[in-house]
């Protein structure tokens, strides 16, 4: 069952060590169906490495913002309502 009026969606990956283009691809189409639901992707706790060899792969992920933790995502996603 999905909520009405979601307005931001946080993913975090803060486990994941490595990451692959599948997991790009994922979290991609994640932030796409937020945007087709009208609310912000933000990550969470995305390693320098993760960072770095999603950048190696080309992958953009258009549409998703990070924050370093949950409390930031908070404030970020709800920081504009208020």
């Amino acid at each position: 069952m999905s909520r009405k009026n979601a307005v931001g969606v946080i993913i975090d990956i803060g486990s994941l060590e490595i990451v692959d283009t599948f997991a790009g691809r994922m979290l991609g189409a994640m932030a796409q169906m937020a945007r087709m639901m009208n609310a912000r992707t933000v990550v969470v706790g995305m390693r320098p490495a993760v960072a770095m060899t999603l950048v190696e792969l080309g992958m953009t992920l258009e549409g998703v913002e990070t924050a370093l933790n949950a409390d930031r995502a908070i404030n970020l996603i709800l920081g504009e309502r208020n």
